[in-house]
Parts: structure tokens; sequence; C-alpha cells
């Protein structure tokens, strides 16, 4: 999937300005967890959308978009895309660049071919959101019902636990299912 620059898809807020969506650009230091945004953006996590990127075994990608104060369950996800679990990968960086993204910075607006992108089921109504603009030190501001429409043909699915999303410094924002079996070498909580 190795792309040179020249062939990389259109960054985010290009997409957002050729489809004539109204967003702001919030410019800040780096970020790449809640806390990181809590501290260093003045932005509103709750009001946020965390978009991560995985693949499958046969080439997919996936980026898939939930509120930013909760956990994504990763059984759910796999259920959604129709990927068994086993088979489904958080994206490596090589993956990342291919879409024009940086770590910290993932957006679910992309100019990308080829790419699904599953929204939660809760993010159609959050209203404005901020979310990755494909740069860690930049976030967007924009409707969630335009990053829902410039998704093309999304999926909207229930893959993430919003009613117990952690808050509080350090908190994580994903998780496997409760119903899931830990992965072999996984680390349980009380292995510490």
């Amino acid at each position: 999937m190795s792309q040179s620059s020249s062939s990389l898809p259109a960054a985010p807020d290009d997409v957002l300005r050729a489809a004539g969506v109204t967003f702001r650009v919030h410019t800040h230091p780096p970020v790449r967890t809640a806390e990181d945004v809590r501290r260093e953006t003045g932005l509103s996590v709750a009001d946020s959308v965390k978009t991560l990127v995985f693949t499958a075994d046969d080439d997919r990608v996936f980026l898939v978009a939930f509120p930013g104060l909760a956990r994504l369950g990763y059984g759910r996800l796999a259920r959604a895309v129709g990927v068994p679990r086993s088979r489904l990968r958080p994206a490596g960086e090589e993956v990342l660049r291919s879409l024009g993204m940086e770590p910290g910075g993932v957006s679910p607006v992309c100019g990308a071919p080829g790419v699904t992108v599953v929204f939660d089921a809760a993010v159609p109504g959050m209203g404005t959101v901020y979310c990755g603009s494909g740069r860690a030190d930049r976030s967007l501001e924009v409707a969630a019902a335009d990053l829902l429409r410039l998704a093309g043909d999304p999926l909207v699915a229930d893959v993430a636990d919003v009613a117990d999303a952690p808050v509080g410094p350090g908190a994580r924002t994903e998780r496997p299912d409760k119903d899931e079996e830990p992965r072999p070498g996984a680390r349980s909580p009380s292995s510490g």
C-alpha cells in the first residue's frame, strides 16, 4: 500500500471544502489520546468523534468513528463489518500514510477509494463535533450529519459502549467486548 506523496488522497479539510461543507480547523500541539485532547486543545472530548483504522485479512480498510468518551467493542465492530474478530487488526502506520493520515489525527473524512467508514449509532445524533483532520496537530469542527453524508454509504452500527464510557485522565477509550475471550498474549487487568 505504499504511495508517493503526489498520489495521496485529498486531505480531509480539502474533501470538506470541495463538498461545500462548513467547518472550522483548530490548530494545537500534536495529540494522540483523549487526555492529550483535554490537556492540549481545550476542545471537549465529550463532543468529539474518535476514529480508528482497521484492516482485514482481505485488504479491506475500515475507518471506525465513535464518540470520544466511548469505548470501542472490537467484537461488535467485527460483527458489524462481517469479519471474524481474529482477522480484524488495527492498521499500521503504512496504511495510515496511504490514507494521507498520521497517528493522532485520523479522520472519518477520507478521500481514498475503497475505504469503508463505520459510524457508531450514537454519532448521527451528536450535532457539531470535533474530529481528526488527518494530522495530529489539527482538529476539525464539523456537523456530524456532514461526516455521514460525505462518507457516501457509511455503515452505522452499535460498535461502541457509550453508557459506561470512561472519564478522567488516563481513561482507555477502546477495549475488547465484555463477552470476548482475551487474545493470546493479552494482559488481563489482574496481570498488571
